[in-house]
């Protein structure tokens, strides 16, 4: 027998919420019809990044390499973000072989030189210059991130990095997975890299450039 999908939403019922004093809810209570809400596990919105963050278990977590970068500051900064959000997500998805935490670091400082802010490109934002697009993307329940979305992330909140880490990491998976189906089989990690700055397939002589900052970042850290 087939294995029935995972529930990911449940109705709620009606419901009395709490709202300011008003002509029109003089109590300040209202009541909420049914509707339909994702179940936990399959998002994560702010309150459940925290938690998420503070719980996961750091025993024989991979962490990315240190030392390696000395001449950006605040390299190192971000490696218990990047240790904990890899491994959640390598574990959520499974796939083999897991994302090594240094790709992720590495593109990090490809994209921002591990900058909050970098005034490099007014469509992109925050240390992983997550674009407009991708920040709907991945919290679009009828997109193409839909088995796994993020909720209630504002733009102004990909220049936090507790925020903008786990959805570049989410968006690494995604990008694998599109990657996948382009090549007929699993990217190498300068093509996953490629997919994720939207390059893969493109034929501009940017392609190239694009990627060479990332493979300085990747081979100082994978430098003995």
């Amino acid at each position: 027998m087939p294995r029935l999908p995972k529930k990911r939403v449940t109705t709620v019922r009606e419901h009395p919420r709490h709202v300011p004093v008003s002509n029109k809810n003089p109590d300040g209570i209202t009541i909420v019809d049914r509707h339909i809400r994702r179940l936990k596990g399959t998002y994560l919105d702010p309150d459940e990044i925290d938690t998420v963050f503070k719980n996961q278990c750091r025993k024989n977590l991979i962490w990315p390499t240190a030392g390696k970068m000395d001449h950006l500051k605040n390299a190192d900064k971000y490696d218990e973000l990047i240790a904990v959000w890899t491994d959640y997500f390598n574990k959520k998805f499974g796939i083999n072989p897991p994302l090594d935490p240094d790709v992720v670091k590495a593109l990090i400082a490809s994209e921002s030189d591990f900058r909050l802010d970098p005034p490099r490109n007014r469509t992109a934002f925050g240390i992983a210059q997550i674009t407009k697009e991708t920040w709907k993307i991945l919290q679009d329940t009828n997109g193409e991130a839909k088995d796994f979305v993020f909720s209630e992330i504002r733009q102004k909140d990909l220049k936090d990095p507790e925020i903008a880490i786990p959805m570049a990491v989410r968006w690494l998976f995604r990008k694998s997975a599109t990657a996948t189906s382009k090549l007929g089989r699993a990217p190498n990690v300068e093509e996953l890299i490629l997919e994720y700055k939207g390059l893969l397939k493109s034929q501009s002589p940017y392609k190239q450039n694009a990627l060479k900052k990332f493979k300085e970042a990747y081979g100082s850290l994978k430098s003995k």
